[in-house]
């Protein structure tokens, strides 16, 4: 357990005072931001805090496994009567929720759980910590700090962000204190087998035919230091795909030998672009994606531009070739 913290316990004072909370992530919904939603959503209602998880999507089908996501609310006609505390997690930026900035900023409080190093921590009572390689991680050291009970639903939850967005503990920011927590919440009751079905081997047969054609346009820059993974309008449209099953395609890229930054390219409209970004070593995708308004991590960002993919591709491989120093 970490020791304690003024801002913590500024933080659950707050969410305990409160008459609601509204728990938000951000859109593409992910293990980690999910994850950790319902995780505190738990925990709350379990301090009697009247608690409620909003969405400005519908939730992704590899997630509904998980504890408490038909709870959630992806309708507008059905957020609740009154809250006076919003939480926007994974995410520092309101836009990013893809939720009315209007209607979050009515709001006496609005607290951000955040691990994102481009996170500047300017929105509202904000925690953000890069050391933490998942929010859901953040998520169990407030309830440590509360002494909130960390039942088998709120380990389920919380597991599942930290495996997410650590790879399922293979990359880079999987440190001791991760395994150390991830420990934690399976001896609390975490349901590792399904978690790991439905987030690591679940591939639907949209996500096999999308599979098939992006990687039939890898491609590779700066001698192979670089490879890139474009998915087309077209091949996201004939595929029938959710966008949340591109995510992990970078993956496919980033294991090319010699990889040392991996680009995806995802058509989401015939004019919008979505970039995921992932690297090795020393080399800053965050820099990239920060300077297209987006942000993340040293090894792993993203961003999302209003153009269609072949003015992306131009633009954003420019951008990476400056970071490694390449024709």
């Amino acid at each position: 357990m970490a020791p304690s913290s003024p801002l913590l316990d500024t933080i659950i004072a707050r969410l305990c005072a409160a008459q609601g909370v509204l728990l938000v992530g951000h859109v593409a919904t992910d293990g980690d931001s999910l994850g950790s939603c319902l995780g505190l959503w738990h925990l709350l209602r379990g301090q009697g805090v009247p608690a409620y998880v909003v969405a400005a999507e519908k939730i992704p089908a590899r997630f509904s496994f998980l504890p408490g996501v038909h709870s959630v609310i992806t309708e507008a006609t059905d957020y609740p009567p009154y809250w006076d505390v919003v939480v926007v997690m994974d995410c520092g930026d309101l836009r990013r929720t893809g939720l009315s900035e209007t209607l979050l900023r009515c709001a006496v409080e609005v607290i951000n759980i955040d691990h994102h190093q481009s996170n500047q921590g300017m929105l509202g009572t904000a925690w953000v910590d890069p050391r933490f390689a998942a929010v859901g991680q953040q998520v169990l050291a407030l309830a440590e700090q509360a002494g909130w009970e960390v039942t088998p639903a709120v380990a389920t939850c919380l597991y599942t962000a930290l495996a997410t967005d650590s790879g399922f503990f293979r990359h880079s920011n999987t440190s001791g204190a991760v395994l150390r927590d991830a420990a934690t919440l399976l001896e609390a009751g975490a349901d590792m087998r399904s978690i790991v079905e439905n987030c690591l081997e679940r591939k639907t047969l949209s996500e096999l035919c999308l599979l098939r054609e992006a990687l039939s346009l890898l491609t590779q820059e700066c001698d192979g230091r670089v490879t890139v993974l474009e998915i087309p309008f077209t091949v996201f449209a004939r595929c029938g795909v959710e966008e949340a099953e591109m995510e992990g395609m970078i993956e496919y890229a980033r294991a090319v030998p010699g990889t040392q930054i991996a680009v995806l390219l995802r058509a989401v409209q015939t004019d919008i672009t979505k970039v995921s970004l992932r690297s090795r070593g020393s080399n800053d995708v965050s820099v990239v994606a920060m300077s297209f308004g987006g942000g993340g991590h040293l090894n792993a960002a993203g961003c999302t531009l209003h153009l269609p993919l072949s003015d992306v591709r131009a633009a954003v491989l420019a951008a990476v070739k400056q970071v490694l120093s390449c024709d």
